[in-house]
């Protein structure tokens, strides 16, 4: 199934002349970073259920905004004095142990983290950028 929107474009190309792209730029990190906090808390939330030491929930970090692809985004990593990026995938998507599927208590906390707090991501950067119109 795909969905095909026109108009995205040419909203953005009005918001740009509105506002300016500085501004533009600017409203859009702001909208990201807030953003951003709602599925970090439910992140560290399904992380709880299966915490030993707290050292993944604890390296949880939230960068800058960036563009990657040409798309503006904010990433959200493990990276910190106990190396928990190493794990993470593993407990995301689980490993193989002497030809046997291993899902650890982790197996698809991210995945249910975006899941979980994609409408309030969406109505938390639609309530931003409404601040600014």
């Amino acid at each position: 199934m795909s969905v095909d929107i026109k108009g995205i474009k040419e909203v953005e190309d009005q918001l740009s002349k509105m506002f300016g792209r500085d501004e533009m730029l600017v409203i859009v990190d702001n909208a990201l970073t807030q953003a951003s906090k709602p599925f970090v808390s439910e992140l560290e939330k399904n992380f709880d259920t299966f915490k030993d030491t707290g050292a993944s929930k604890d390296e949880i970090n939230v960068n800058e905004p960036i563009y990657k692809n040409g798309v503006r985004t904010i990433v959200v990593n493990w990276r910190g004095s106990k190396d928990r990026y190493r794990l993470i995938h593993l407990n995301e998507f689980g490993y193989t142990k002497n030809g046997k599927k291993i899902l650890p208590r982790g197996v698809g906390a991210i995945a249910r983290s975006l899941r979980s707090s994609e409408s309030v991501y969406f109505k938390v950067v639609k309530e931003e950028l409404s601040k600014k119109i």
